[in-house]
């Protein structure tokens, strides 16, 4: 990938990833974590598959998040011993309270909610999350089938 592509890469998918990063992490760290994504797309330019930018993006957006938990959880553990959070719910978490879904989607497990999410809430295809995921497209038909449905009948019980 030549730096130009690259360029018009960053600026097509900039956006998507800010969206995806602000529904799982506070709003202090979007632009640090966004610009980490960026940094490792560029080292990597030549490993992205063509056509699959924003999947490939948006794996790497969850590994990052993921490291930015574990690396935060001591320091947060801290902070919540001294002060009650101050943090802004998710996009995610409000428009479900706004829906009065928040019960039903609290009963999904955290690998339930971001297959569910990736589908929903960022309007990826099986084939794009099975490139986020690293499963096999039959994979993520299975369990986005399973979710679907596990998510329905805790509706149903609410």
């Amino acid at each position: 990938m030549t730096p130009e592509q690259f360029q018009a890469v960053f600026r097509e998918y900039l956006a998507p990833i800010s969206k995806y990063l602000a529904r799982r992490v506070e709003g202090q760290f979007i632009e640090d974590l966004a610009s980490d994504v960026f940094a490792i797309a560029w080292q990597k330019r030549d490993q992205i598959p063509k056509d699959f930018e924003l999947p490939w993006l948006y794996r790497t957006a969850r590994y990052v998040v993921s490291n930015h938990r574990r690396k935060g959880s001591v320091t947060a553990k801290f902070l919540a011993s001294l002060a009650a959070p101050v943090a802004a719910p998710s996009a995610e978490h409000l428009a479900l309270a706004e829906m009065g879904l928040e019960q039903a989607w609290s009963k999904l497990d955290a690998n339930e909610q971001e297959i569910l999410s990736l589908s929903a809430f960022e309007g990826l295809s099986s084939k794009e999350i099975a490139r986020v995921v690293e499963s096999s497209e039959n994979a993520v038909n299975i369990r986005l089938s399973r979710v679907r449905k596990k998510f329905a009948d805790y509706l149903k019980e609410s």
